[in-house]
C-alpha cells in the first residue's frame, strides 16, 4: 500500500513538473504575450487618455529599444523606437470606432538561444455596426530577442493592407 502511494505521488509530481515546464517554456510565454497584446490593442468605443496609456504600456514594454519595421509592398523599412510605434498604434486605433484583434495560427520557432521567430494570422474586425466596417485577416511576422529574461520584438514585417487603414 505504501509503495502504491509513493508511485502515485511520483506520477503526480512528474505530471505537474511536465506541465510547469510546458507552461513556462519560451514558446508558451511568447504565445501568451502576443495574446495579451492583441487584447490590449482591441478597443470598444471611446477611451480616455488614461485608458489608452494603461493599454499601451504592456505593448511598449514588449518592443525592443530599436524595432525594425518592414512593409514589403511599400518598400518601407525603418528602425523605430517604442514611443513611435505606440504613437502609430494610438493613431490607428483612434481612426476606428471599435476594434477587435485575434491571433490565429501562431507559429513560434526558437532557432537559437535568445532568438525567436513568430508568424501569425491577425484577424482584424473594426467598426462593426458602422458603414466603414471591415473584417480582414493578414499574415504578420516578428523576430524576437530575449533580453534580461524578457522577450522583445526587434523586427515586425507587416502587410500593406494592415497598415494603410
Amino acid at each position: 500500500m505504501k509503495r502504491k502511494s509513493i508511485i502515485a505521488f511520483v506520477v503526480v509530481l512528474l505530471g505537474v513538473g511536465g506541465w510547469l515546464l510546458y507552461y513556462y517554456s519560451d514558446q508558451q510565454a511568447i504565445k501568451r504575450k502576443f495574446t495579451d497584446i492583441a487584447v490590449s490593442l482591441s478597443k470598444d468605443g471611446e477611451e480616455t487618455p488614461i485608458m489608452i496609456a494603461l493599454k499601451m504600456k504592456p505593448v511598449k514594454d514588449f518592443i525592443a529599444p530599436a524595432c525594425e519595421v518592414t512593409v514589403p509592398e511599400r518598400n518601407y523599412h525603418e528602425m523605430l523606437e517604442p514611443g513611435l510605434v505606440i504613437h502609430y498604434l494610438i493613431l490607428y486605433r483612434s481612426r476606428q470606432a471599435n476594434l477587435r484583434l485575434a491571433l490565429e495560427e501562431i507559429s513560434i520557432e526558437i532557432p537559437s538561444k535568445g532568438r525567436g521567430e513568430v508568424s501569425a494570422l491577425v484577424h482584424v474586425t473594426a467598426n462593426y455596426n458602422q458603414p466603414d466596417f471591415f473584417d480582414e485577416t493578414h499574415r504578420v511576422q516578428f523576430s524576437l530577442q530575449k533580453q534580461e529574461k524578457k522577450w522583445l520584438i526587434r523586427k515586425a514585417t507587416l502587410p500593406d493592407a494592415l497598415v494603410r487603414r
